[in-house]
Parts: structure tokens; C-alpha cells; sequence
């Protein structure tokens, strides 16, 4: 299995774990949106897919694991 995929389980494990209902699909939409949006870029760019798919599948679940938004950036790195 791809590294892509293995992330994408553990991704929806974690998500799945969100009790509100509307925050958990609007966070599934949201990763899932630009893991494939960094995928397009990385590809035209001739960079790795994966790896920017893989990068977008993880940049806000720092704020999501802690309902939190307040430095999420530099926390979520």
C-alpha cells in the first residue's frame, strides 16, 4: 500500500473521532480538497504528488486534534 494511503487511514481514524458531525465532514472535505490540489500543483511543478498530498492531508490536524486554530501553523509543522 502507498504511503498516501496508509496516511489517509490514519487521517480518517483520527477524523472519525470528531463527536460534531458538521465539523467532521467540513474537515474530511477540506483535507481531502487539497491533498488532490497540492497533487495538481506538485505534478505540473514536476515535484513529488505523494509527498505534497501527503503534506496537504496534514497541515491542520493540529487544529483539529485540539479544536484549536491559535498558532495551528507553526504548531501543525
Amino acid at each position: 500500500m502507498s504511503r498516501l494511503k496508509e496516511l489517509r487511514k490514519y487521517i480518517d481514524k483520527k477524523l472519525n473521532k470528531m463527536e460534531d458531525e458538521d465539523k467532521r465532514t467540513g474537515a474530511i472535505a477540506h483535507l481531502y480538497g487539497v491533498s488532490l490540489a497540492a497533487q495538481m500543483i506538485a505534478k505540473k511543478r514536476n515535484l513529488d504528488p505523494e509527498l505534497a498530498a501527503m503534506a496537504a492531508m496534514l497541515h491542520d490536524m493540529h487544529a483539529y486534534k485540539t479544536g484549536s486554530y491559535d498558532d495551528h501553523a507553526h504548531l501543525g509543522a
